[in-house]
């Protein structure tokens, strides 16, 4: 017996459109890759690492099965054409289509100081148009540069992701609670406030009987805010960061990431600390020249001395010489016991604001309401009673 045409349509309807329905909810992972990071004033070995915690991080998203470096490179090779593309859309489209991936990044990484600077675009494949493109300049310090990098792939793969939280403890119930203007509970809260974006927010809690409390408040990518408010005197009492759970937005890979940043514990140190010893190279230079002129003066003295006290005294024309010999090495080993003291002193407050720059912590150092950077002033000061300099540091 044969089934009429439209009763068979409905039976193969009923058994796609749950199907269908059930993959489109499920399935939601995009293949990428990562091509050709033109490295701009780095060595290629940095350039490589830093590649190396791009892809770490890259890793690390939920979502998203980033294609592995090898595996891309074999698909490309017989396309040699395909080298010598520029950026442009189109060539990359085509790349995009050999790799078999739904997105490709591509871009330059350079070297800004004793930074770096990501120059990225994503190209979604399938429409052949670039979905999004970013420009960040990221700390060279090693204990930033994983979340300097992380955050930098969000913005650009899942912007939508770039968050943080604010977690407000007042003992005092009721009170209304608002961020930006806009209410998000009473006290206490029960759970953070989420998915605000990384920056300043206006916090203000009003409770009745008590003045209203107005704070701009810093949340961070990936932390929340822990706050502490005493709504009696209106006053912040406490405010620090604790470390968002990794759970849908990320996926454990904290061990890799850690073993691709060792790598950069072999970097050359700070511009400032390589000024520092090289100053100190000039001090003991000085010193050492300071103490051979010093060295020289003394003889032509003990020449002259010996010559006044023999019996009888040979002192004549020709010590004249001899004495301005004496006196010019006298004045130039003056000079160059000034320059080593000067050396010496500039390359110990040199030693001593990098040290306290690299010990400061990465709380302060990305807080919008941090403590200033370390520095040095020096100005002259003048007087009735002669000139003086002033040097003050600030930590």
């Amino acid at each position: 017996m044969k089934l009429p045409a439209s009763i068979f349509v409905m039976l193969l309807l009923s058994l796609l459109v749950p199907y269908a329905a059930f993959g489109g909810s499920v399935n939601t992972t995009h293949t990428m890759a990562i091509w050709r990071l033109k490295p701009l004033g780095l060595d290629e070995n940095t350039a490589e690492r830093l590649e190396g915690l791009l892809r770490t991080e890259a890793g690390r998203l939920n979502g998203i099965k980033l294609q592995d470096k090898q595996e891309t490179l074999s698909r490309l090779a017989a396309h040699t054409n395909l080298q010598a593309c520029g950026g442009k859309t189109s060539c990359l489209c085509q790349i995009g289509k050999i790799l078999r991936v739904d997105r490709l990044v591509t871009g330059v990484i350079g070297a800004l100081g004793d930074d770096y600077t990501f120059d990225l675009k994503l190209l979604d494949v399938a429409s052949c148009r670039e979905s999004r493109r970013i420009n960040e300049a990221l700390s060279g310090r090693e204990d930033l540069l994983i979340a300097a990098i992380r955050k930098a792939l969000y913005k650009l793969v899942a912007p939508e992701l770039v968050v943080g939280s604010l977690l407000v403890n007042v003992p005092v119930k009721g009170a209304t609670i608002l961020v930006d203007d806009k209410e998000v509970g009473k006290t206490p809260l029960a759970k953070a406030i989420s998915g605000l974006r990384p920056g300043l927010h206006r916090l203000k809690i009003q409770g009745e009987g008590f003045s209203e409390f107005t704070e701009d408040v810093p949340v961070r990518f990936q932390q929340t805010t822990m706050l502490k408010v005493d709504l009696v005197k209106s006053v912040l009492t406490g405010l620090s960061y604790e470390k968002e759970k990794e759970g849908q937005n990320t996926k454990e890979a904290s061990s890799v990431s850690s073993k691709a940043l060792e790598s950069f514990k072999a970097e050359p140190t700070s511009t400032l600390r390589v000024l520092a010893w090289t100053t100190t190279g000039l001090a003991v230079v000085a010193a050492a020249a300071a103490g051979v002129l010093t060295w020289r003066s003394k003889v032509a003295e003990h020449e002259v001395e010996q010559a006044a006290n023999s019996d009888p005294p040979y002192i004549n024309s020709s010590y004249d010489a001899v004495l301005n010999r004496g006196r010019t090495y006298s004045m130039w080993s003056n000079i160059s016991w000034g320059l080593a003291g000067a050396a010496a002193i500039g390359s110990v407050i040199m030693f001593i604001v990098d040290l306290s720059s690299d010990n400061a912590q990465a709380e302060d150092s990305q807080d919008p309401r941090g403590k200033q950077d370390p520095s040095v002033v020096i100005s002259p000061v003048f007087g009735t009673m002669g000139g003086q300099i002033n040097l003050k540091l600030n930590f």
